[in-house]
């Protein structure tokens, strides 16, 4: 909520700077001029990117907003329950237990363990399920990046539009002062979009993907070590540790975060193997226009 609020101040003071400026908001305000940039470039990312891609655009962004900080303290206890279950009961109870649980995969992971897959066989099977959701959140993130680069071309189509325009009324001295800067505003139009829109949301959106991969990756370390039957107070430790090594510079340090989801060390019994998650590549850092 705080940060919406702080979203909402910063453009309502960028709105009363420009007013200021101009002595007044109305001078910007065009609708052709905004409808040519975003519909030319949403119809290109249409070309580009399928309509599915869209509309998965449109949930995580909704996810990206609504976010709340992952309970990793309620989820290490899930991890724990289960493993408990699993020496204690059995495959039976583990099976009821694991379909209770919130995150779908968690749920499956349980599945694969209760249907008999060794440690082995079910890092295969999840990395490969991780596999096909970072790939469809990767296109999702290009999708907001290519629209970025769109943007600006259009704003420069509109103004080579309104240029002939004026050329083709040079009888008329007085409109070319107001066609100038009508020219001229569907290229602010398109910086604006490219800047204060979609390449914010791009990097927003692989912020929250950086996030999800550290969350899934102790989710996959808990299975592993439940596959295992391995004492249930020894898996809550090892992820205890690992969650206070890494989970605190998390935010403030992506690098850590790539380096520990990405680290293709020796699976060893003693300390958490990495899960070898596609590499995601930060596409939304680009020099802006």
């Amino acid at each position: 909520m705080l940060q919406k609020m702080l979203v909402a101040g910063g453009v309502l003071l960028f709105l009363i700077l420009i007013s200021s400026i101009l002595g007044g908001i109305e001078i910007m305000t065009s609708l052709k001029s905004c409808l040519l940039v975003l519909g030319g470039t949403l119809l290109c990312g249409l070309l580009a990117y399928s309509g599915q891609t869209f509309r998965d655009l449109k949930v995580s962004l909704q996810e990206v907003w609504g976010y709340k900080k992952p309970d990793y303290v309620d989820l290490v206890r899930q991890i724990e329950d289960l493993a408990r279950l699993r020496r204690i009961s059995g495959p039976r109870e583990l099976n009821t237990a694991g379909d209770k649980a919130d995150n779908i995969f968690l749920r499956k992971g349980i599945e694969l363990i209760v249907d008999g897959y060794d440690r082995h066989e079910i890092h295969c099977i999840m990395e490969k399920e991780y596999e096909f959701y970072f790939s469809a959140k990767e296109a999702q993130v290009n999708l907001l990046n290519t629209l970025a680069k769109f943007a600006p071309a259009f704003g420069f189509v509109g103004t080579i539009i309104g240029l002939i325009n004026i050329l083709n009324h040079m009888s008329d001295p007085s409109m070319i002062g107001p066609g100038m800067a009508l020219s001229l505003l569907t290229t602010l139009y398109g910086l604006l979009f490219s800047n204060l829109c979609f390449l914010p949301l791009a990097k927003k959106l692989s912020e929250h993907i950086r996030h999800e991969a550290l969350f899934l990756n102790v989710i996959l370390e808990g299975l592993i070590d439940i596959a295992e039957s391995k004492n249930p107070k020894s898996i809550a430790y090892r992820l205890q540790s690992y969650l206070s090594m890494h989970l605190g510079s998390a935010s403030s340090s992506p690098a850590l975060i790539e380096k520990v989801l990405h680290d293709q060390g020796p699976l060893e019994n003693d300390k958490i193997i990495s899960s070898r998650f596609p590499r995601y590549k930060d596409r939304s850092r680009r020099q802006h226009v």
